[in-house]
């Protein structure tokens, strides 16, 4: 694949030894922002992001959605979504890096995949806005991290996972989900496992039979709890993976469409076009003539 969506790595961004392999970097945003040019957006990464803007303005694009940076924001980056920001000049935050080998917990409800922000899901927003007083909270624990990593004590990795942790629990308790208010408990967990699914197996399958099974559910009620939970069919879920998938090759690669109709597992690419015309309104060709700069 030429031309491919440039991946930034954290060994890129971190300032030790280019030989000494690290799972976590933090700096302040506004010395980060200092660092880039044009040239590294937009981009992927291969870990986890937090944003957090203390103060300033601007736009952050994740995924071909526009969100507007506003002061006690929090954006979460997965590692594998493609951003790009325009960032005003008095723009002052922090931006944490890790691996996800790094966060390792044993509660299943604050593991990574378990956290909507970190979701590529089309009911999840990448992001949060805190209160004056959790604000103040989030900030403290950000400069904590910056004392140990910049200190290097004995067992500071083990220190710098439990404040991130906690970061994440203040995030997750002022998240707002958006599913439908009348949802159930059971029903959401179900979408999640189905989401998490989807993500992992987009390329493989296509079908709600296929994924229902997986699910140990038939297809019918599988559609039942999405349309019931998120307005969506199971099926306009799964393309709707697909089709973000195919914009980020789109946008920012050159790959041929039918290049990207076999790596996104369609053997028929006429049918792939169909399938992407039919959800996005214009062809692959016409939609990257469009959008491309």
């Amino acid at each position: 694949m030429q031309k491919s969506i440039p991946i930034i790595t954290i060994e890129q961004l971190n300032s030790c030894d280019k030989n000494i392999l690290m799972k976590l970097d933090i700096r302040r945003l506004e010395d980060h922002v200092k660092t880039l040019s044009s040239a590294d957006f937009p981009h992927r990464h291969d870990f986890f992001n937090l944003i957090y803007i203390k103060q300033g303005s601007g736009t952050h694009d994740i995924d071909f959605k526009r969100f507007i940076v506003e002061p006690k924001q929090m954006f979460f980056m997965n590692d594998g979504q493609v951003h790009e920001w325009y960032l005003s000049a008095d723009t002052v935050g922090y931006t944490l890096f890790f691996k996800k080998e790094f966060y390792e917990v044993i509660e299943k409800g604050l593991s990574l995949q378990a956290l909507p922000f970190f979701n590529n899901s089309h009911n999840d927003a990448p992001m949060v806005v805190f209160s004056e007083e959790d604000s103040q909270r989030i900030e403290n624990l950000f400069e904590e991290i910056i004392t140990e990593f910049k200190a290097n004590l004995p067992h500071r990795d083990t220190l710098i996972k439990s404040l991130l942790k906690m970061i994440l629990i203040h995030s997750i308790r002022v998240y707002e989900p958006l599913y439908k208010d009348d949802s159930t408990e059971l029903n959401v967990s179900k979408i999640r496992s189905f989401e998490l699914l989807i993500e992992k197996h987009f390329k493989e399958y296509k079908s709600v039979k296929d994924f229902a099974d997986k699910l140990n559910i038939t297809p019918n009620y599988l559609n039942a709890i999405c349309t019931k939970t998120v307005g969506r069919t199971a099926g306009e879920l799964i393309r709707d993976r697909i089709v973000l998938e195919a914009k980020r090759l789109l946008l920012h690669s050159s790959i041929s469409v039918c290049e990207m109709a076999y790596h996104l597992g369609y053997d028929d690419c006429s049918y792939f076009i169909r399938v992407f015309k039919k959800e996005v309104g214009s062809t692959p060709e016409q939609f990257r003539l469009i959008n491309r700069p």
